[in-house]
């Protein structure tokens, strides 16, 4: 290396040394002069920067951490605030919040406790000789299911075009295990946008099978301390599901559906002047230790009768481990955290 080169590597060398270490020390100085305001979160921004710009500084990690935990007690003031006013997912991610910049709060740390995380899934086949004019006509389609939960919220989840499974997250605050199963079919149909005559695009929802706003009447025979066990995979429980019983007939569904819940055992009786239960799930599992439920509502078929020109549905029997939708589902692996269960219930007629 001759002479010219060297000075060039080091004058180079000293120049993103000056670079760096001016960097660092702007934005530490802009986090003491927010500090001082009592701007925690802006403050913390700050820290977080010069802290990645000079990871080995103690004095940076240690303004770092000092505005987190006061965050984190923002983030916890507001949580409370979001629970006193029902608004409980933004009450979650607050609490989340909290325990991302302070795992150690004691308070968000019990209030996770009272949170209960829901996967509800479930498959949809359509078979029909064409659609109305109507859904010709449309410029974007998309397959939904609407769910009625037990504090009145309905959810909305897409249900793939390609797979013909939808699934949707949830949380619940201070649920009862029980209370898990009230969950219930509101809609299915088709969210459908088209242009009107003067140009302009409208959103419409065409109702398929609509079972509207039903919750159980009343939910009997829970008994809380009797049944968990060892925690097991899903997987390994998905072969009981499998039956050599006959298809039902499709259904109908009357305008009004009303039921009762009663457990029994690891039997959960849908009692319905109906005797179907399309509307209700097909299996609960339930992860107590991890405070977390899958609810499965199977695989459902819905059929076209081109004369009447309405649609049936039926909840399908699975015959062997092909048509269980599940095995599908479980390679999304970001919802691996659902598949496993210490209790377990079948929902039956």
């Amino acid at each position: 290396m001759n002479y010219l080169q060297f000075t060039i590597r080091r004058e180079l060398f000293l120049f993103f040394i000056t670079w760096i270490l001016i960097s660092c020390s702007f934005h530490y100085d802009q986090g003491q002069k927010l500090e001082q305001e009592n701007r925690w979160a802006e403050a913390a921004i700050e820290y977080r920067i010069a802290y990645i710009e000079d990871p080995d500084s103690e004095e940076i990690g240690a303004a770092l951490k000092r505005m987190n935990v006061k965050v984190a007690a923002e983030n916890f003031k507001i949580y409370n605030q979001y629970l006193i006013n029902r608004e409980y997912h933004k009450a979650f991610r607050r609490l989340e919040n909290t325990l991302l910049l302070n795992p150690s709060h004691s308070d968000a740390l019990s209030e996770m406790n009272h949170w209960w995380h829901l996967l509800i899934t479930g498959k949809v086949e359509l078979e029909f000789s064409r659609f109305s004019s109507n859904l010709r006509l449309a410029e974007e389609m998309e397959m939904q299911v609407l769910i009625n939960s037990p504090k009145g919220k309905i959810l909305t989840g897409k249900i793939s075009s390609e797979s013909k499974i939808f699934f949707i997250e949830d949380v619940v605050y201070k649920a009862l295990p029980e209370q898990l199963a009230e969950y219930s079919i509101n809609t299915i149909g088709m969210k459908i946008k088209r242009k009107s005559s003067e140009g302009f695009l409208r959103t419409e929802f065409k109702r398929f099978v609509n079972f509207r706003e039903i919750s159980p009447l009343n939910v009997s025979g829970w008994k809380n301390s009797n049944g968990y066990r060892k925690i097991k995979a899903t997987l390994d429980h998905r072969p009981v599901l499998l039956t050599d019983d006959k298809q039902l007939s499709p259904w109908n569904p009357p305008r009004l559906v009303t039921y009762k819940l009663k457990f029994q055992g690891d039997i959960i009786k849908v009692l319905s002047e109906t005797r179907r239960t399309e509307f209700a799930p097909e299996v609960l599992y339930l992860n107590k230790k991890e405070r977390r439920a899958n609810i499965d509502f199977g695989l459902y078929q819905m059929k076209m009768n081109d004369i009447a020109r309405k649609w049936s549905i039926r909840r399908k029997k699975i015959n062997n481990s092909e048509d269980d939708y599940f095995y599908g589902l479980s390679r999304n692996l970001p919802l691996n955290r659902y598949f496993y269960y210490d209790r377990v219930f079948r929902f039956m007629p």
